[in-house]
């Protein structure tokens, strides 16, 4: 009787170049592509701020500032010429920054469970990392678009008597003042004019960790009073409100204030998004109360399909693309009695804001001779945002804890036009509206 004896071999896929040696069919659907599935699928269409930014990758260090200039315009000529040789004229430059920071966020996952359980527990941990991913950025990208279109107009939250220190519920857009086009802070020889209730004043000091403004003249002063910087952007509230401070329960959003913001960025010279349209963001409320409202039911019999948003638009109609977006910010001091929430749908045109991704932040560990040990590469988590994703081996003994990151290195700006069209404001290119 003869026993033939078999021999079984196991074969690691994962430490072999096997794949460039398939056919492309093959290829194509092996499991390391699955990671940028997910990435992907987890994320669209939810994210949108990043997608309506400028990108300008650069390369610099962690912590390093890049300044950006921009031209303002030789004014006008409308004097005939007297003499034999052409007037000189000059135009003036302003300055914007973004700064080299990093972000990102890690999950481990042990990948002995994960075989355990009856759906991959790392496919999980990926898409839930990916989702965070996007919505970080989507926010960071929105915290540095309201910050600059928001700030510059506050009120008095405590009482004052004879008093240049006046405390205000929001210090942002109050701090920094151009200087020969240069954003320079504050002080007692750079002062940036505003008007409290009305009555023009000066900022020399800021202290944003408690909301404080010091004056450049001493002035008595009540809970609610409007502080307004000479340079603060456009908003729009209902008829007779200052700041969010003069709202109430029915203030409510209409049809015209969009108009009116439309109109606003119309005569500053606005230029419209891809498609020839602005683009309004609005959330579930602002939606609401716009359906309630007869002349925007009205408009909307006229719209035309978005072929930029799809679903998430309502319609193209007024020279706007009307978005909706459940990311859109809120307040929620609103109001006298400090207790109602303010939407705040935004209006926007071309290059309101611009992305500063650090360049191949992929490319990090080329010529170092281990960088093929992680596996790192650009993964694209909301339109418009790609992050580096990081999967290192296991560092444990047991060879079953993977971990997973997200890295991303940059900044969002915001371009400023104090120059353009002989109007103070120093952001132009957005407009948002308060209501309750």
């Amino acid at each position: 009787m003869t026993i033939a004896l078999t021999r079984v071999s196991w074969f690691r896929l994962d430490r072999h170049d096997v794949r460039s040696t398939l056919p492309a069919q093959i290829q194509a659907i092996m499991q390391n592509g699955l990671l940028e599935r997910v990435f992907r699928e987890a994320l669209q269409p939810e994210f949108l701020f990043p997608s309506i930014a400028d990108v300008e990758p650069w390369a610099g260090g962690l912590g390093d500032t890049k300044v950006m200039t921009r031209k303002g315009l030789i004014a006008p000529t409308t004097t005939p010429v007297t003499g034999s040789d052409a007037p000189v004229s000059t135009y003036n430059v302003e300055q914007w920054s973004v700064t080299m920071d990093q972000y990102g966020t890690s999950i481990d996952t042990n990948m002995l469970q994960s075989r355990m359980a009856l759906a991959s527990k790392y496919l999980a941990d990926v898409k839930q990392l990916g989702i965070q991913a996007g919505q970080s950025l989507n926010r960071i990208a929105r915290g540095k678009l309201f910050g600059a279109y928001i700030g510059g107009r506050t009120w008095a939250t405590a009482t004052s008597t004879s008093s240049t220190s006046l405390v205000v519920d929001n210090a942002g857009g109050f701090s920094k003042v151009l200087v020969n086009g240069v954003p320079t802070a504050v002080s007692a020889s750079t002062p940036l004019s505003v008007t409290v209730n009305g009555v023009a004043n000066t900022v020399t000091g800021v202290n944003t960790g408690t909301n404080t403004l010091t004056l450049g003249t001493a002035i008595s002063a009540s809970v609610g009073w409007p502080v307004v910087a000479s340079n603060a952007p456009v908003t729009i509230r209902p008829s007779g409100t200052n700041t969010a401070y003069d709202l109430t329960g029915s203030s409510t959003v209409t049809f015209a204030q969009f108009r009116a913001a439309v109109a606003r960025l119309r005569k500053m010279n606005v230029p419209t998004l891809p498609g020839g349209y602005y683009a309004a963001h609005i959330d579930p409320d602002t939606e609401t109360q716009l359906f309630a409202d007869s002349d925007f039911k009205l408009a909307l019999q006229g719209r035309i399909d978005s072929p930029v948003y799809r679903d998430l638009s309502i319609g193209r109609f007024a020279g706007i693309d009307w978005i909706r977006n459940n990311e859109m910010p809120t307040r929620t001091n609103g109001g006298s009695g400090g207790n109602l929430t303010v939407h705040q749908p935004i209006v926007m045109g071309g290059s309101a804001i611009a992305a500063a991704p650090f360049e191949d932040l992929a490319g990090f560990l080329m010529g170092t001779g281990v960088e093929d040990v992680p596996e790192i590469r650009m993964i694209n988590v909301a339109p418009g945002a790609d992050v580096a994703l990081i999967v290192r081996p296991p560092q444990d003994r047991f060879q079953q804890v993977v971990a997973t990151t997200w890295g991303w290195v940059g900044d969002y700006g915001i371009p400023s036009d104090s120059l353009a069209n002989g109007d103070p404001a120093i952001f132009k290119r957005a407009v948002v509206i308060e209501h309750t």
